[in-house]
Order: C-alpha cells, then sequence, then structure tokens
C-alpha cells in the first residue's frame, strides 16, 4: 500500500475555508465597522505632519546659514555656496540623478507645493475638465447635432457668419434652383433635445400628455408637473399574461399566470415533459434544447386555455389577434437561450410586449461559508 505520494490528485475544487474568503465580503462592510473611524485619514495627517516638521527644519537651517553668513568671513561664503552648488549639481544631474534615485522626503519643496490648498484645487479642476461626462468617448447623438449646428452656422474660415452674411448668402442662393436645391440639402436638422431625444433613445415618452403623438417643445418643459414620473415603469393590462420562464443547471421551467395572479397552466419542467437523466444534458450543456423543448411545449398547451379563460371573462379572443404577453426570465444557464427563442417561434399567436429579466443577483457579494465568524 501506497504510504505517501509526492504529488495529490483532488477532483474539483477545494472546500471553502476562512481563509480563502475575500475581506471585502464579510457581513459587516469595512467602513461601518466602528473601529474603522478616521484611518482613512490617518496617513494623510501622517504625511502632512512629517511635511510640517520638514518646512518648519528647513525654515531653521536656512535661519542659521543666514546668520553664519553675515558672521563668516567672504571666502566661507564661498565654500559654502560651493557646497550647495555641488549638492544642487549632485541632485538634479541626469548623470547623479540615475547613480543616486532621491527619496520622496528629499523633494520637500514638490512634497509641500503637491500638498497645498491650491495645487488640490487645481487637480481638482483639472479632474473636472477631463471627467468623461464632458468629455464623450462614443458618438453622442446630442453632441453631434450641436457640432452640426455650428458647423453650418460658421463660414468656412470657422469664423461665425453675421446676420448681413446670412441675408447675404440666403439671396444669392435664392437666385438659381439649384442653389435652393443645395440650401434645401444644408437645413438644419430638428434638433433631439429634450422628450424628442429621450423617446428617440428609450422608445418611450416621460411626458404626460392626451396622446402619444402630442409633441411639446423642448423648452416649454418648465415644470416637474409636465413630467410622469412613473414613465419608466411598464404599463401593464388586463390581457396581458404573465409568462416566467425560469433557467436552472439542468432544468427549465415554465409557468404562466393572468393579471389577477392565478396560475393558467401547472408547470412544465424537463422532468415532467419526460426528460429524464441523460436526455436532460450532460452538467449544462444540453439544456438549451431542453429550454426550447419546455418553452415550446407549455405555449402549445397555453394557448387554448387563455382562450377559454377570456370567453369566460366575456372578452374572447378574436380572429388573427394575438395574446399580449410579460415574459420574465430568471437565471443564467443555457436554458435561458432556448426558452426565449421558443417564444420567438410563436409569434403568429403571441406578442411579447415586456421582456424582463427577473434574477436575483446579490449586492452584498457571494454568501460566506458557514461557522467562519470573526
Amino acid at each position: 500500500m501506497l504510504k505517501c505520494s509526492i504529488v495529490s490528485l483532488r477532483r474539483g475544487k477545494p472546500r471553502p475555508r476562512a481563509g480563502m474568503f475575500p475581506e471585502k465580503y464579510r457581513r459587516v462592510p469595512a467602513l461601518l465597522k466602528p473601529q474603522q473611524g478616521g484611518q482613512q485619514y490617518f496617513n494623510e495627517f501622517l504625511i502632512r505632519s512629517a511635511n510640517d516638521a520638514l518646512e518648519a527644519q528647513q525654515h531653521r537651517q536656512q535661519q542659521g546659514h543666514g546668520s553664519a553668513f553675515r558672521a563668516g568671513s567672504a571666502s566661507a561664503t564661498q565654500m559654502l555656496a560651493g557646497a550647495d552648488a555641488a549638492a544642487t549639481g549632485g541632485v538634479n544631474g541626469s548623470e547623479a540623478s540615475s547613480m543616486h534615485p532621491r527619496l520622496p522626503q528629499a523633494d520637500i519643496d514638490g512634497v509641500l507645493q503637491r500638498s497645498r490648498a491650491e495645487t488640490i484645487e487645481a487637480e481638482l479642476k483639472l479632474l473636472v475638465a477631463q471627467d468623461g461626462f464632458v468629455s464623450q468617448r462614443g458618438f453622442n447623438e446630442r453632441l453631434w447635432y450641436e457640432q452640426e449646428h455650428h458647423r453650418l452656422r460658421t463660414l468656412g474660415d470657422g469664423a461665425e457668419a453675421s446676420p448681413s452674411e446670412r441675408a447675404t448668402t440666403a439671396e444669392a442662393s435664392s437666385s438659381t434652383a439649384e442653389a435652393e436645391a443645395a440650401a434645401e440639402g444644408r437645413a438644419l436638422p430638428e434638433r433631439i433635445l429634450g422628450d424628442d431625444y429621450f423617446k428617440g433613445k428609450f422608445g418611450y415618452s416621460l411626458l404626460k400628455g392626451p396622446s402619444a403623438d402630442q409633441s411639446i417643445a423642448a423648452d416649454s418643459i418648465s415644470t416637474y408637473a409636465q413630467l410622469d414620473l412613473w414613465g419608466e415603469m411598464p404599463k401593464y393590462s388586463r390581457d396581458m399574461v404573465f409568462l416566467y420562464l425560469v433557467s436552472r443547471r439542468r432544468n427549465t421551467y415554465a409557468v404562466a399566470y393572468d393579471y389577477n395572479g392565478k396560475r393558467l397552466l401547472p408547470t412544465y419542467t424537463a422532468g415532467n415533459r419526460g426528460l429524464k437523466g441523460g436526455d436532460r444534458g450532460f452538467r449544462g450543456d444540453g439544456s438549451t434544447d431542453n429550454g426550447h423543448q419546455v418553452a415550446s411545449m407549455y405555449l402549445n398547451d397555453l394557448l387554448p386555455k387563455i382562450r377559454e379563460a377570456r370567453a369566460a371573462s366575456g372578452r374572447p379572443l378574436g380572429r388573427g389577434e394575438k395574446v399580449d404577453l410579460v415574459v420574465r426570465v430568471m437565471g443564467f444557464y443555457n436554458g435561458r437561450q432556448g426558452a426565449v427563442r421558443a417564444v420567438q417561434d410563436r409569434s403568429a399567436d403571441f406578442r411579447v410586449r415586456f421582456l424582463e429579466d427577473v434574477t436575483p443577483f446579490p449586492l452584498n457579494g457571494p454568501k460566506m461559508p458557514r461557522g467562519v465568524f470573526r
């Protein structure tokens, strides 16, 4: 029997221990612990106090040198000046600085200058000037329209056109039909600002109005009373059916409810649809097709149930009328794509009004191993 071995083979990952768990995922955040108060400023206070002490020491040394210069002879003054020049050359010279790197404490003037209030304020202004919200990195529609507006309103040399020059240009361009066509081609596009920009970007309006196509100028939006603060929330109706598609590692669940929370059809899973054992796929690989199969079978059986429920409620489905679906997907495994694809394949009978991801996402990090307390 083998008593010992140089290597040890282990399948899978080791069991999580307390030392492997990151400190930032502890139960109590570090900033909320009472003993943590003020420690983030300790290093800064230490540097400031050390800089003040060095500044006072340098001031005393300069005063001592001044008294020595006044009391000493000219030769002593020249000797001290030569020593200072040699020290400065040794510190600031390129060949000497490469051989004798300076410590941060040696550059006391630079350290003190960097820690003064006006320098910090200048750095903050520079940070604000380089902020991502000011300097756009990608294509920004509003910024493009502003640049286009500036380009069309300026002359060829980049100077702003005066009103008289604009009038002269307009009269010259209106002389011929070709110039009119060119002027129409150069006409300013409509500015995308306010609600038009929001509607074009997100597909819905935040303005309160009797109709969706009632356009309100962006300049007329002056108070919050004109905005619908719940405009971002989905607007459900009583005819909508809420379809939940839950994707797990080797299984997919499909269940539908009406507006009142009544379940229209029992839950379909890969198991109760006849997929047992290896038919459900190895680990998570085969669950994509199984998710499509489960969701497709569920939608096939769901449609007559919806027709029956609508007829019983006095609102029967008309010929060619589609069922409004609110698809809520939970989970991030492979069955997710197949289940959503099954809903898309039934677009002749169902119309997806809202597609929502309701996957629970912990904001405080992963779960801590049990039995680990500090």
